[in-house]
């Protein structure tokens, strides 16, 4: 009966019809290279209808002002103490010298939760990023800095995020949903916001006109049920807010001396991307995210119903201080490389995921 109802999950997700909640579950119920094989081969065929051979990337630069943060996360190891040898504060005019340097598309903010980049000081920022670069694309502060920016100025988070857009900001992040499980919630992240809070506040960007990314972390002590809830959960809300972008599955990096010693493998990551694309049927971009999965496995990716590889990501800073291995930044170059290599027709993108030079969307359906 199972393998009926996972031929029959398949051949929904290839035709991209809805799936069911069993036929989800039943996806993710037993991981074996056939069924992962042809997990991959439905979701490409659901991709290829979607956007053809065309695989996007954007040209942006990650802005991460300072890593002091008081949250206490057990699964991070960018989050530093101010005075942990790896911490670090930059300053205003380093940032914005950065960016006239190197001219992105999209600047892509999030930072840390202290005291010394409070939220004036932020919305500043993003205020005078617009000033000088009129046409930079920017996507700040997660819904978690968002919470935390609200509390701090004891404003409400409408006006927070009604400040940030009159200020320039585009679009927010998907950060900081880490997965939609109360039992991990309560045993790795208790300080910040839970997923109904992280769903709330992505909701009243929405209905603001506030476009959002998503993301999910996994690997780090997750079952197969969490995944498949959290991407139900994400498409739920999706259908009735009509805001998220784009969907961004995170495999967790362990780093040293973490509670996991080693993170998901390739064939894992393929697996939650292929099954994201065939179970996420209404956002419409899938990235898989270079920097966390691995240049290779996101290239792989795109065989597996992603659309996007993200972008060359300048001076990302995340995913390394949490021991990723991949290249701190890609040139546009080695980005066209990598994705004819595999396959697909390279498209380099703005932040709202239009191709550059004609300003429409690659999408074909």
């Amino acid at each position: 009966m199972s393998d009926t109802l996972f031929d029959q999950a398949i051949e929904k997700g290839r035709r991209g019809d809805r799936l069911s909640a069993e036929e989800a579950y039943e996806l993710g119920r037993k991981i074996t290279p056939d069924r992962v094989h042809r997990i991959g081969i439905a979701a490409l065929e659901n991709r290829r209808r979607r956007y053809g051979d065309a695989a996007t990337y954007v040209f942006n630069l990650q802005i991460n002002p300072t890593n002091i943060c008081a949250m206490g996360c057990t699964f991070c190891n960018y989050a530093a103490t101010p005075a942990a040898e790896h911490a670090y504060v930059l300053e205003e005019e380093d940032i914005l010298n950065t960016v006239e340097r190197l001219a992105p598309t999209e600047a892509h903010i999030v930072g840390g939760l202290n005291g010394i980049w409070p939220y004036e000081r932020n919305l500043e920022l993003v205020r005078e990023l617009r000033r000088r670069f009129p046409k930079l694309h920017i996507k700040a502060f997660t819904a978690v800095e968002i919470d935390y920016f609200a509390r701090m100025s004891k404003k409400s988070e409408e006006q927070v995020l009604d400040e940030l857009c009159k200020a320039g900001m585009d679009a927010m992040p998907g950060g900081g949903a880490e997965i939609f499980s109360e039992r991990l919630y309560r045993k790795h992240w208790k300080n910040k916001i839970g997923p109904s809070d992280w769903i709330r506040i992505h909701e009243l960007a929405h209905a603001m006109g506030i476009p959002t990314n998503a993301t999910m972390l996994f690997g780090f002590g997750d079952t197969w049920n969490e995944r498949i809830d959290h991407m139900r959960i994400l498409r739920d809300t999706q259908d009735a807010s009509g805001g998220f972008s784009c969907f961004i599955p995170l495999p967790f990096q362990p780093g040293k001396g973490r509670f996991v010693e080693e993170g998901p493998s390739p064939l894992e990551s393929l697996a939650v991307i292929g099954i994201s694309r065939l179970l996420i049927d209404n956002i419409p971009h899938l990235k898989a995210y270079w920097p966390m999965t691995g240049l290779e496995t996101a290239a792989a990716g795109l065989s597996w119903g992603a659309d996007d590889m993200d972008g060359t990501i300048s001076e990302e800073k995340i995913a390394h201080l949490a021991g990723a291995q991949t290249p701190v930044g890609l040139a546009r170059e080695k980005m066209v490389d990598t994705i004819r290599v595999a396959g697909f027709r390279p498209v380099e993108r703005d932040g709202r995921f239009r191709e550059l030079e004609t300003g429409k969307s690659p999408e074909m359906a």
